[in-house]
């Protein structure tokens, strides 16, 4: 990752990467399909914790419920990532 600290009681997690398919989208088609996938994705890799959280671990996996169509999607080193307060994490496995 290339920050020093991620402030807060806030975590990064993995955004997964949409499937790749042979039929050409629209935008709005595109958009469409990821706020279905949102739904679908459960188990969420832990990148990075905020300097204030204390019940979640880097490399956990947690499920954040419906956070996920309200976060911010950062874009660090070519990957992609959801910004979700600590508090949103539902379920750690």
């Amino acid at each position: 990752m290339d920050f020093k600290i991620l402030r807060g009681k806030r975590i990064l997690v993995e955004k997964p990467v949409a499937p790749e398919s042979a039929v050409i989208l629209t935008d709005e088609a595109k958009a469409s399909q990821e706020q279905e996938l949102m739904k679908r994705w459960s188990k969420l890799r832990v990148a990075a914790i905020g300097d204030e959280v204390t019940g979640v671990k880097v490399n956990d996996q947690v499920y954040v419920g419906n956070a996920l169509a309200h976060s911010e999607i950062l874009e660090i080193d070519g990957k992609h990532y959801f910004l979700v307060p600590e508090a949103s994490v539902v379920i750690i496995w």
